[in-house]
């Protein structure tokens, strides 16, 4: 997995790894990969363009090639200085990381040329090597399954309980229709039994009766209207 994403960053790191790994005057003996404490390089180039090398260990630079050429840190932390070709150079690097070197004679910093990467204790950037902590994230996914496991819990007791107040309901007003039906008002109808004659009687008796109200209405207003003009003449003799 580191390897695969060292070649990755040697291609967006190295905008000449085509022609480190691959240019130069031999590009059969230059290969993507190599790895241990021994670094070989070729003309032009580094047999391995991506070498991996562990942390804290002596690193054996050889020139192989029939040409002088140099292994150098683009950050500068180490340098082989200009190796006559079949020489040896030997250097340590204590702290793991991702290092861009290039040959100062036949590449440049920016990877044009002789140029690769030297991997020490196949490290990879922090972002991508620190592992994720999903137990924050599974924690929340839990709490939010809970809460809409209550909520839809709570749904169905609601609707349970609006269920059974229907059904309720429905008994109290059935019950309610009976009641109405069993005491509704009897209608009384008049048989052709009653005679017209009392009929008759009954409108005589009832007229009788509005006219006598009618004549004592009169008389109390008689009687009214008299004490009123009494009043009013007694009035001067007062004032008097």
């Amino acid at each position: 997995m580191v390897r695969l994403f060292v070649a990755f960053a040697i291609m967006m790191l190295t905008p000449g790894v085509a022609l480190a790994g691959g240019g130069g005057i031999h590009p059969s003996t230059c290969h993507g990969f190599a790895e241990g404490t021994a670094i070989s390089m070729r003309d032009s180039c580094f047999v391995g363009t991506a070498h991996f090398a562990p942390s804290g260990a002596t690193i054996t630079v050889t020139n192989d090639g029939g040409l002088p050429h140099t292994l150098t840190a683009v950050d500068g932390s180490f340098d082989t200085g200009q190796m006559a070709p079949g020489s040896s150079a030997q250097l340590t690097v204590e702290e793991p990381g991702i290092y861009r070197i290039f040959c100062s004679l036949h590449g440049t910093a920016q990877g044009v040329g002789m140029a690769g990467v030297l991997v020490v204790g196949e490290a990879v950037p922090s972002a991508v090597a620190a592992p994720i902590d999903t137990s924050a994230i599974s924690a929340a996914v839990a709490s939010e399954t809970d809460e809409i496991g209550a909520a839809i819990e709570g749904q169905q007791k609601s609707l349970r309980t609006l269920n059974a107040t229907e059904a309720r309901l429905l008994v109290a007003l059935g019950q309610l229709e009976g009641r109405s039906s069993e005491a509704a008002p009897q209608v009384i109808t008049v048989g052709e039994e009653v005679s017209p004659v009392f009929l008759l009687i009954l409108l005589v008796v009832g007229l009788a009766a509005g006219l006598a109200l009618s004549a004592l209405l009169t008389v109390l207003r008689f009687r009214v209207a008299d004490s009123s003009r009494r009043l009013e003449r007694l009035e001067p003799t007062v004032e008097a």
